[in-house]
């Protein structure tokens, strides 16, 4: 059985809302989910705030909910990825993350792929005390990694374990060239390290941070093929960690509760 995870980035302070933790973490509980997905702008608001992690940590734990993914981390040149890294080293261990999601923010090369492995052996060995934290590598028009075969390409350069690819809905089936069913065939499950959800319908031309900020759907909402990707991932026998990033404007104004609620019941509707 997949797990959901209840993503914040939608209520973020990255969007000039405030942190309201206890309330995300309600409404994801009450919602059914199996974990929030925290985001970094988020994290960082609460501890100006003067919120420990070890708070959050104690709150999750209270309503039976695991952390299943940081958003994230950005691997830049040497000094932002030493910094960010730093950053998400500390917010895996102590909320006990399952993955850090990660996007490349330069152009790929040797030093990029010296740089993930190095983040990989951190977040392993230095973030959740059981298990260790992976690498969840996402692709996408904004970023140096394209497509699900880049992004293999370079966690095969890297040579690494705990690094996975994530699928993020919007980018596989918002991607020029259309979705890249063959390659997501040939991904080795041991490199699919989980899937960011959400719905839509195809981007005008320029409009992609607009779309992707803004104008994400519930699962169940849009035109993707969401039915074909669930059915590939039984066919898998995936069982792991899904998380609902539904990036939304509209979304935004609706209470916390409606939002997760609606949410999660698209999700299970495809996806089980």
């Amino acid at each position: 059985m997949p797990r959901y995870g209840y993503a914040t980035l939608n209520h973020s302070p990255l969007h000039g809302l405030p942190t309201c933790w206890e309330e995300h973490l309600e409404a994801a509980a009450r919602a059914g989910f199996d974990a929030i997905a925290p985001d970094i702008f988020w994290l960082r608001a609460l501890e100006a705030e003067g919120v420990a992690l070890e708070r959050i940590a104690d709150g999750l734990r209270d309503r039976g909910l695991a952390c299943m993914e940081i958003s994230g981390l950005a691997i830049g040149d040497d000094a932002r990825t030493a910094s960010e890294l730093e950053e998400n080293v500390r917010y895996s261990r102590v909320l006990a993350a399952e993955f850090v999601n990660t996007r490349v923010v330069v152009p790929v090369d040797d030093a990029v792929a010296r740089r993930l492995h190095h983040c990989a052996i951190e977040l392993r060995t230095k973030g959740a005390a059981e298990g260790g934290t992976g690498i969840a590598l996402e692709f996408s028009s904004g970023s140096q990694l394209r497509s699900v075969g880049e992004t293999r390409a370079l966690i095969e350069a890297a040579g690494v374990g705990g690094v996975g690819v994530t699928i993020d809905t919007w980018h596989f089936f918002n991607h020029p060239n259309g979705p890249d069913w063959a390659a997501l065939e040939a991904l080795p499950s041991e490199q699919l390290a989980n899937l960011q959800v959400s719905d839509g319908v195809p981007l005008g031309a320029d409009a992609f941070w607009e779309a992707t900020m803004n104008q994400r759907r519930i699962p169940g909402e849009g035109v993707f093929a969401l039915d074909r990707l669930a059915e590939h991932l039984r066919a898998r026998r995936f069982d792991g960690a899904i998380v609902l990033e539904v990036l939304n404007a509209e979304q935004r104004a609706r209470s916390l509760a409606d939002y997760a609620e609606d949410s999660l019941r698209g999700a299970k509707r495809i996806f089980g």
